[in-house]
């Protein structure tokens, strides 16, 4: 099933942090720039002024801009490497070692847990090795308690950035899933239906571009409920997501709307072939299943609209497709209409 990896929020979320480290950096860097230009070390001046612009740059886009996870890459990758470069090429100093404890905060913060471990092994190291390199080199006046207390602190720092992020990233996707998901039959419920079709319709290639809903409702569902019960009911319910579930596609997206109400996306397919598949769903529900030794006939009833040949919104397919959904109910039940 379909769930989208990152939450708008969490976007959001990423955006902010990005926004007051870009200032941060445009506001800092411009002062290392003029001290390191009148201090004579202009081509090192001139690296942090292409920082800075860069910064500038990404600060003007980083509200709209679809690939904030690389542009983060990039813009961490060009401060990670300045800070090398610094304390490679100056005589040790123990505040321009501070800010390799930057490197863990900042990585977990806009990139998460597996792309900021990567920039964080990659970068605490090389500055972990810049650091004993200058302790051994044959003039070293760097005291060794210097070297401890730096590597102590880049460690605390490195696992408490790791602990906070991953314990706030299985949060969010236990938030992610409670809100995505239906409780009873693991489908993508209501809310996740408009976001889907959105970013559905946006991600196919333009040959491509078609998608197809089927609206599903259970014949008769009330008397079941009724007759044995809710708890029969729920099983019911459970038994035809699981056969929505084993029937679909690979790509395609199954959501259960309410009640006995469910629906599919079904993406890069005709009208026929969107047809086809929903006949398929209905002969595979269509049988007699046995709940707490009760034998229950069970049929569905789906209507079946078209993007973007039925209409341009998620509201319209919708409206169609529950209005054909309607047409086959008072057609006698457990049939297709798609036309």
């Amino acid at each position: 099933m379909f769930r989208p990896s990152l939450w708008a929020n969490e976007l959001e979320y990423r955006r902010t942090v990005l926004k007051v480290v870009l200032c941060i950096i445009i506001f800092a860097g411009s002062i290392f720039v003029v001290n390191n230009w009148l201090n004579g070390f202009k081509i090192y001046a001139l690296i942090e002024l292409a920082v800075v612009l860069f910064s500038v740059g990404l600060l003007a886009i980083h509200k709209k801009t679809p690939n904030l996870t690389l542009w983060s890459s990039f813009f961490l990758f060009a401060v990670y490497t300045v800070i090398l470069i610094g304390i490679f090429t100056v005589a040790f100093k123990a505040a321009l070692y501070t800010w390799l404890f930057l490197i863990p905060v900042l990585s977990y913060l806009l990139l998460g847990i597996t792309l900021g471990n990567v920039f964080t092994c990659v970068y605490v190291f090389a500055g972990v090795a810049i650091l004993c390199k200058a302790l051994l080199g044959e003039s070293s006046e760097i005291p060794v308690i210097s070297v401890v207390n730096i590597s102590l602190c880049l460690s605390a720092i490195w696992a408490l950035s790791y602990t906070y992020e991953s314990k706030r990233a299985a949060m969010v996707e236990q938030l992610q899933q409670m809100a995505s998901l239906d409780p009873l039959t693991g489908l993508n419920n209501r809310l996740l239906l408009d976001s889907s079709f959105e970013m559905l319709c946006e991600s196919l290639p333009e040959r491509q571009r078609t998608v197809s809903m089927l609206l599903i409702d259970l014949d008769h569902f009330k008397k079941v409920n009724d007759k044995y019960g809710h708890h029969v009911g729920d099983k019911v319910l459970i038994e035809v997501a699981s056969l929505i579930n084993e029937t679909r596609r690979l790509n395609d997206w199954a959501f259960r709307l309410g009640g006995e109400e469910f629906c599919m996306l079904i993406p890069d397919t005709s009208e026929v072939q969107a047809q086809n598949i929903a006949e398929r769903i209905r002969l595979a529900v269509e049988k007699t299943i046995t709940i707490d030794d009760i034998p229950i006939n069970i049929s569905i009833s789906i209507g079946v609209s078209h993007w973007p040949s039925n209409g341009k919104t998620l509201n319209q397919l919708y409206k169609l497709a529950d209005d054909r959904l309607y047409r086959a109910k008072e057609a006698g039940r457990n049939r297709v209409i798609a036309h």
